[in-house]
C-alpha cells in the first residue's frame, strides 16, 4: 500500500508538471507580443533557473569528459535544439496546429525509442490503444474546431524532430540517473541549454530582430512572466520531471505530455480570451481516457 501511494504521488507530480508546461505556450506568446525572440525567452528562463539553483545545489560534480558531453547533449536536446526546432516550425508554418499536433507525438516517439534501446520494456496492446485514443483527443484539442493542416515538409521535419529530440533527452536522462542526482542533471541542462542558445540570441540582437531593452525587461507583465517561466516552468518543472522519470520511468512520465495542449487550451481561454469548442472538450475527455489506459497496470494476483 505504501509503495502504491508513493507511485501515485509521482504520477500526480508528472501530470502537474506536464500541465504547467502546457501553460508556457501562452506565457511565451505574451512575451513574443512584447518583442522578445524565442531564443531570448529560453535563455532568460534558463539563466534565471540556473542562477537560483547554484546556492542550493552542492551535489557531486562531473568527473569525466564523457559525462560532460552527455550533459551537453541533454542541454541541446532538452533545451536549445528542441526550442529552435519547435519555434522555427511555428514561424514558417501556415497552420501552427500542425506543429502542435506533431510535437504531441512525443510520448509515443519516446516509448518507441525506449523500446528500441531498452528491449526489456515491451509496448502492450493497452498502451498502444491508449496512445491512439490520447492522440486523437489531442488532435481535437489542438484543432479546436478548425481543421487546418500544413503539408510543408520542413514544418513536418522540424516538428517531428522536436519530438525525437525530447525522446533522446529522456533516454540520456535514464543513462545518467544512476550516477548523478536530479538536481545536478537539471543544473547541467540549464547551463548547456543556455550556452548553446546564446549565439542565436546574439544574432537576433545584432540583426535587429530583438526589441530587448531595459524598459521591456522592467515591464511588470514581462518581468512577471519571465519569473513564472524561470522559477516554475524551468527550475521547478525540470527538477521534478527528472525525478519523476527516475521514479516511474520515461514511458509512463512521457504519457502525461499529452496534457500539454489541454492545459494550453484553457489557459489561452482565460488569459488570451481564445474560444473553446465542444470538439475540444471532447478531445480533453479522450486525452484523459487515453493516458489512463496507457498508464493503467495489469492487476497482479
Amino acid at each position: 500500500m505504501e509503495l502504491m501511494n508513493s507511485n501515485l504521488r509521482w504520477h500526480i507530480l508528472g501530470l502537474m508538471t506536464a500541465c504547467l508546461w502546457g501553460s508556457t505556450f501562452v506565457a511565451s506568446k505574451v512575451l513574443l507580443n512584447e518583442g522578445l525572440t524565442p531564443a531570448e525567452i529560453m535563455c532568460f528562463r534558463f539563466i534565471l533557473a540556473w542562477t537560483l539553483m547554484m546556492p542550493f545545489c552542492h551535489d557531486k560534480i562531473v568527473t569525466s569528459i564523457k559525462d560532460e558531453m552527455l550533459f551537453a547533449i541533454l542541454g541541446l536536446t532538452g533545451g536549445s535544439l528542441y526550442f529552435l526546432s519547435e519555434n522555427t516550425a511555428v514561424k514558417i508554418s501556415s497552420a501552427t496546429s500542425t506543429v502542435a499536433l506533431l510535437v504531441c507525438t512525443t510520448p509515443i516517439v519516446t516509448a518507441l525509442m525506449n523500446r528500441i534501446f531498452h528491449r526489456e520494456e515491451k509496448l502492450s496492446s493497452r498502451f498502444l490503444a491508449g496512445s491512439l485514443v490520447a492522440l486523437v483527443g489531442v488532435s481535437l484539442v489542438v484543432m479546436n474546431g478548425v481543421f487546418v493542416l500544413d503539408d510543408d515538409p520542413a514544418v513536418i521535419f522540424l516538428s517531428l524532430g522536436a519530438s525525437v529530440l525530447w525522446g533522446i533527452y529522456s533516454l540520456v536522462i535514464r543513462l545518467m540517473e544512476g550516477n548523478y542526482t536530479s538536481s545536478v542533471i537539471t543544473r547541467k541542462v540549464f547551463f548547456w541549454g543556455t550556452l548553446t542558445m546564446m549565439p542565436v540570441c546574439i544574432n537576433d540582437y545584432l540583426s535587429g530582430d530583438s526589441a530587448l531593452s531595459f524598459s521591456v525587461l522592467t515591464n511588470p507583465t514581462v518581468l512577471g512572466t519571465l519569473l513564472f517561466l524561470g522559477l516554475v516552468a524551468s527550475l521547478g518543472c525540470f527538477l521534478i520531471w527528472n525525478i519523476v522519470i527516475r521514479r516511474i520511468g520515461i514511458v509512463a512520465a512521457g504519457n502525461y505530455l499529452y496534457f500539454n495542449p489541454v492545459t494550453s487550451l484553457f489557459v489561452a481561454y482565460i488569459v488570451l480570451d481564445e474560444r473553446i469548442t465542444l470538439l475540444a472538450i471532447l478531445g480533453c475527455i479522450m486525452t484523459i481516457a487515453g493516458v489512463y489506459l496507457c498508464n493503467k497496470r495489469k492487476k497482479t494476483v
